[in-house]
């Protein structure tokens, strides 16, 4: 039995090594799975890597290992020598940014993780509050191995709906989009337990603001289309004030720039959904109860939106990329394309026509 769980353990790494290129003895080997960046005191940067131990033999499979170095290569140098395994980065699915670091700008580190061949685009990025370290070398009563427990959070997060995804591809895609900014979830560990329900605001490579998550549905709603979302809205039908969960959320938006010298953009979304549970018993197979209920979802859907738009406009961020369609637009005009300081100009000034239409597909007595 032992030999079969030995066969199993390195058919395992072998898998997890698969496409990195380069034969290696697996237990020489620690395989990296999640990397954290903050910067101290003297402006070098701090280095956490939380990584496996090619060892069935070891009591302890996973090490925490953190130095110190003034780039994200020298960091590698530094944990390298500090350990008796030699870390590879093909296996890295978290990357943690502290908060302080991230608003002086991180572009040279994601870069750095971007030409490394043996990494993977499938990285998500996060910032911490506070530092990177202190989430990564803390010592969860419900995990061993924090850097698979944050991507597997994040990812059932992006998966359910919940989270707009920052993958390393994603976030270098929209930096490098003039008149796009990036965002990327904003963990912070409160005791032993992490919460991510804050999303952070880039103006490019610098961390600029934040959003609630909740926010983020509606910033998810502007960027991509819903297939699967759900949300609690606060609704009034005949002076009568309650609270009701909409699920199975659909939607699809249009955006377009109505006005190329005063800037003025018609953004239009539609939705479908199922409502889940309502605080007020409502017949909604009567049209007049069931027209009531999707003009009160429309109307609290279209106030959040425009109450986003405004924080944006205030954080000076587009991540939605309203920059990028004013490009477009100025482009088939025969006018010169905008720089990135010109297209956050045309955000300051812009103004938004907001028009959200739901339907609501189930219909009967809620309530």
């Amino acid at each position: 039995m032992k030999r079969i769980r030995l066969l199993a353990y390195y058919l395992l790494m072998a898998a997890l090594l698969n496409g990195c290129g380069e034969e290696q003895v697996l237990e020489k080997l620690g395989l990296a799975v999640a990397v954290g960046y903050d910067q101290i005191g003297d402006g070098r940067l701090l280095g956490t890597t939380v990584f496996y131990q090619i060892d069935p033999e070891a009591r302890q499979l996973v090490t925490v290992i953190a130095g110190t170095a003034n780039t994200s290569k020298g960091l590698k140098i530094t944990h390298n020598r500090e350990s008796s395994k030699k870390i590879v980065g093909g296996q890295i699915r978290v990357a943690v940014y502290q908060d302080e670091l991230a608003r002086k700008g991180i572009l040279p580190l994601v870069e750095n993780l971007s030409r490394d061949a043996s990494i993977g685009s499938n990285v998500y990025l996060t910032v911490a509050k506070g530092r990177a370290s202190d989430i990564l070398t803390h010592r969860y009563p419900e995990t061993s191995n924090i850097g698979i427990y944050l991507y597997q959070a994040i990812r059932q997060n992006v998966n359910g709906e919940n989270m707009i995804s920052s993958k390393l591809h994603e976030f270098m895609k929209d930096y490098y989009a003039v008149g796009k900014d990036p965002v990327m979830p904003y963990i912070e560990r409160v005791k032993n337990e992490l919460h991510i329900d804050k999303i952070a605001l880039f103006r490019d490579e610098r961390l600029a603001g934040e959003i609630s998550t909740r926010e983020g549905f509606f910033l998810k709603i502007l960027r991509e289309r819903y297939n699967k979302g759900e949300l609690e809205i606060n609704l009034t039908v005949d002076n009568k004030r309650f609270f009701t969960v909409i699920e199975h959320i659909s939607s699809k938006k249009q955006i377009k720039l109505l006005d190329l010298d005063k800037p003025r953009f018609s953004v239009k979304v539609k939705m479908t959904a199922q409502i889940q549970e309502m605080a007020e018993q409502i017949d909604l197979s009567k049209p007049e109860e069931l027209h009531k209920v999707q003009k009160a979802i429309q109307l609290a859907v279209k106030k959040e939106t425009e109450g986003l738009l405004e924080k944006l406009r205030k954080h000076q961020v587009d991540p939605v990329g309203f920059g990028e369609i004013y490009n477009i637009a100025r482009q088939k005009s025969g006018k010169k394309k905008l720089n990135r300081d010109e297209c956050r100009e045309v955000m300051k000034r812009a103004q938004f026509d907001v028009d959200v239409q739901v339907k609501i597909l189930r219909t009967g007595v809620i309530g």
